[in-house]
């Protein structure tokens, strides 16, 4: 009778037929034939069936959560030129003179117009999508399209630095944001609380919180020189971190919100990430709300600006990887009316 573990070894030399793990041929051990024989496995011991085959990859990806961005949501946009424009120039006309008493030969009185220009300095800026050939096919095993995520978060990129540019604008060109242009009113300070705190998070009585809007009112329509009313449209820019004082509740029952939109019934009120503290990720010192009118006398107030939205340039393609620029650019923000917004700080 054959033996495998005399075959074993000319089968490996001559047929190169390795068997791991076979010990003896079938025949090689007796079988009862007046009884159903009983064959012993000659194979190394299962150890169940590889994990891949039991995993699955969910279709839907989850992707991270970053801070919306709003600057124009909140203070509106316009396409101002392109990117190959780099300063905007804003004309603004005031009138003047005076008058005296009539008389058919007074020679008194005189009217005139000024004008003046208001420059801005646009700022372009770019990111690269980039991507190998075999992580891009390794990806899609994944089922995740890699090239159109790696153009997505470019794009998000370049959104997250315009939102910036619209708030902060940037340093050494005229070119500002909506927080921090230098032609913007001085910011008062909000009234006390508890102790010294003046801060909003230090109480939960709306009654102590509505004073401050009332003075920020106060403070806007003196500016406007009676332009506005209580029934004007408003708008109110509060921190994200503070939206929660809408809810406070009085002894009466009556929210904050409510309140406010008794006294201001059209009044908008939003709320932006970067003007607290805690969300703006070190760009502002304090916590910042404002209160502008969004039009006057058919000029819109504030609007933030950009050259192009979006510049997808040549696609580089080398042996086995391919990257492309992406640009955009923008003014920041143009406060066209800085009159007709007042800030309070430390709320």
């Amino acid at each position: 009778m054959a033996s495998f573990q005399k075959d074993a070894p000319r089968l490996a030399q001559d047929w190169g037929i390795n068997l791991p793990g076979v010990t003896h041929y079938v025949g090689e051990r007796g079988n009862a034939y007046d009884a159903a024989p009983a064959f012993g496995a000659v194979t190394a011991p299962n150890s169940g069936i590889p994990a891949v085959i039991n995993t699955m990859v969910d279709p839907q990806l989850i992707r991270q959560l970053v801070t919306p961005t709003k600057s124009e949501e909140i203070y509106g946009s316009q396409k101002k030129g392109d990117r190959a424009i780099k300063t905007v120039m804003f004309p603004v006309i005031e009138a003047s003179g005076y008058a005296v008493a009539y008389g058919d030969y007074e020679q008194a009185g005189d009217s005139s117009a000024n004008a003046n220009w208001v420059n801005r300095q646009s700022f372009t800026f770019q990111t690269w999508a980039k991507y190998g050939d075999l992580e891009s096919e390794m990806m899609g095993m994944g089922s995740i399209d890699w090239v159109a995520e790696q153009r997505t978060a470019g794009a998000s990129v370049l959104e997250k630095q315009q939102n910036l540019l619209n708030l902060f604008g940037i340093s050494g060109l005229e070119n500002y944001g909506a927080l921090n242009d230098p032609a913007l009113p001085a910011a008062i300070t909000a009234s006390v609380k508890t102790g010294t705190a003046t801060s909003w998070s230090s109480t939960s009585d709306p009654n102590l919180i509505y004073p401050d809007i009332v003075t920020l009112f106060a403070a806007l329509n003196k500016a406007m020189m009676g332009n506005i009313t209580n029934q004007t449209r408003l708008k109110l820019v509060l921190p994200s971190e503070l939206s929660q004082v809408m809810a406070y509740t009085n002894q009466f029952g009556i929210t904050l919100e409510d309140m406010l939109k008794k006294a201001w019934p059209n009044m908008e009120i939003v709320f932006l990430p970067e003007a607290g503290v805690t969300m703006s990720g070190g760009y502002t010192s304090a916590n910042v709300m404002q209160m502008f009118v969004p039009e006057v006398d058919g000029v819109e107030t504030v609007t933030t600006a950009f050259t192009e939205r979006l510049t997808m340039h040549r696609l580089e393609q080398y042996s086995t990887n391919a990257r492309q620029k992406m640009s955009r650019g923008g003014w920041g923000t143009i406060w066209k009316r800085p009159m007709a917004v007042a800030q309070m700080v430390g709320i």
